[in-house]
């Protein structure tokens, strides 16, 4: 959503286009502020982009089966987000998904470890292949707001490819920050403060999200989207979503207080019918 009355800095990364709306700061100090943003953004990527050549990523997409690297700070929080969220939604997520299992490998065994202590990483398999595709850019974003915080900056509203916001504090006076949810003629308005929302489909890359579970094509031709405490785990979740069938979504967000979901689903209009669980439902009623 626009908000002109706000000074809003684009910045084009991680092949897609960053958006940052700042509140009640000056023009000068809010286009200082977006620069190093910015700045972090373009790191970032560096560091967590499979197609960099010189990334942890593209590193660790390199090892034979046993050997370890050293990776960086950045690469090891987010592949340890991209683990949680992996455990939590039984493989649903799953960053390694793509990779390539030695023949003796068990199908449950793990495909790479990280030693956080040590900062290291490694590779189990006989071709890792790690993709940050569906969690990175929510871990960017997430980072984006300690950047913020740096600057003494708490009122902004951070995007990502329109596909996944991250809600600070609101402007002054206001209740929250106004965000689209679902597609029109169906499509509510939510008020997000210090919260992520992130949507997964198929308009953008068409039939790429593959069920790690079953390594099949996922079957779901409608939108989802997560609301999570951070950006990096609803783009995880969103993701999860997708490949869920309906009753785990539902499931999941019962068991999670702290996250929502919402689905549509083609009525005989052809449009979206929005299905909200868990906490997206409570922020609608």
């Amino acid at each position: 959503m626009k908000f002109p009355e706000f000074p809003e800095f684009h910045h084009e990364a991680m092949a897609t286009s960053f958006a940052l709306v700042i509140a009640d700061q000056s023009s000068e100090y809010a286009r200082q502020a977006a620069t190093a943003c910015f700045r972090e953004l373009d790191r970032l990527e560096s560091e967590l982009s499979r197609y960099v050549e010189s990334s942890d990523i593209a590193r660790a997409n390199r090892l034979n089966l046993g050997e370890t690297i050293v990776i960086g700070e950045d690469a090891l929080h987010c592949l340890l987000l991209a683990a949680d969220a992996s455990l939590a939604t039984d493989r649903a997520f799953d960053a390694a998904y793509a990779s390539e299992r030695a023949p003796t490998q068990a199908a449950d065994a793990p495909l790479f470890t990280l030693d956080p202590a040590a900062h290291t990483l490694t590779s189990h398999t006989a071709q890792l292949h790690l993709d940050l595709g569906a969690i990175g850019k929510g871990y960017a974003l997430d980072r984006l707001a300690a950047v913020l915080a740096d600057w003494a900056i708490t009122r902004a509203c951070l995007h990502g490819g329109g596909s996944s916001v991250l809600a600070l504090d609101p402007p002054a006076g206001q209740r929250g920050w106004p965000i689209g949810l679902g597609e029109d003629p169906d499509q509510r308005i939510l008020s997000l403060t210090r919260c992520a929302l992130s949507g997964s489909g198929l308009a953008v890359q068409g039939e790429h999200l593959v069920d790690p579970r079953t390594q099949a094509t996922a079957q779901r031709r409608d939108r989802t989207w997560a609301l999570a405490p951070s950006a990096g785990l609803s783009d995880a979740l969103s993701t999860a979503f997708f490949v869920f069938t309906d009753a785990e979504v539902a499931a999941f967000c019962a068991a999670h207080p702290h996250v929502g979901a919402a689905l549509t689903h083609a009525n005989g209009n052809g449009n979206g019918k929005l299905i909200t669980h868990g906490a997206l439902t409570a922020r609608l009623a």
